[in-house]
């Protein structure tokens, strides 16, 4: 005697849901973490976020687990940019011997140095350049015209009325506070005066240093040119003086 209904089938359903979490939920709880995307690249200075970024996270998205040999293999590659990064925080610091340090960047990832801001194309330029702010630096700028510069001041005479100006505490406020907006606009504008100010002098004493030689080669005359016969053409004038003798 069988059932009709199951129509001689096992009703045995065969299911992992009590035995572990389905990858959806937690992938549904990763989706409502507020990752540090703009600070990612810092953040991966850590070995331990640098995990979660690169092996945690893509099999907790994609519900599978890597093989021992693919996590060796992508911390291999984290390690080798790691490299990379530590040499790169030395160069950007200009100690003294960086510039052997910038040679092992581009030894180590030509391809990512080229596009590097870090990495200086012209050394001893920027050497020259560096020591010529130096020299400035020591220099004491002259002072800041009357006129030079404007800012945007959230305060003027226009902001009290009348009726405020009639009382001695708001017209005391008013003077103080327009005294203490000019002072800081002073510093602001002197400030922004002397960077200028020791920018156009690095410009000019480069341009001094740089004048001679730009002179020299443009005054320099080219020698006159040695024009040397074509073999082919040597050849076929040598082959119609023997005919003509014959």
């Amino acid at each position: 005697m069988s059932c009709t209904e199951c129509k001689n089938k096992l009703q045995v359903r065969i299911s992992a849901d009590d035995i572990m979490e389905p990858p959806w939920k937690a992938y549904n709880v990763l989706k409502k973490m507020d990752y540090p995307y703009e600070h990612i690249v810092h953040s991966m200075k850590d070995p331990s976020i640098a995990n979660f970024w690169l092996i945690t996270l893509p099999q907790i998205v994609g519900g599978f687990d890597y093989d021992e040999d693919v996590k060796k293999k992508i911390w291999w590659q984290y390690e080798e940019s790691m490299r990379y990064d530590q040499l790169r925080d030395l160069v950007a610091k200009r100690n003294p011997g960086w510039e052997y340090l910038q040679d092992a960047l581009v030894s180590i990832d030509p391809v990512r140095a080229r596009e590097d801001p870090v990495i200086v194309k012209n050394v001893p330029y920027y050497k020259a350049k560096k020591s010529l702010e130096a020299e400035v630096t020591k220099l004491n700028p002259p002072p800041r015209p009357q006129n030079w510069g404007e800012l945007n001041l959230p305060l003027n005479i226009s902001s009290w009325s009348e009726e405020d100006l009639k009382n001695p505490a708001k017209l005391y406020e008013k003077t103080v506070l327009l005294n203490a907006q000019r002072e800081i606009a002073d510093k602001i504008l002197d400030a922004q005066w002397e960077a200028k100010w020791r920018q156009e002098k690095v410009e000019e004493m480069l341009e001094q240093k740089v004048r001679p030689y730009i002179q020299d080669s443009s005054m320099a005359v080219l020698p006159q040119p040695i024009l040397l016969k074509s073999q082919k053409k040597a050849q076929k004038g040598s082959r119609q003086r023997k005919w003509w003798f014959f």
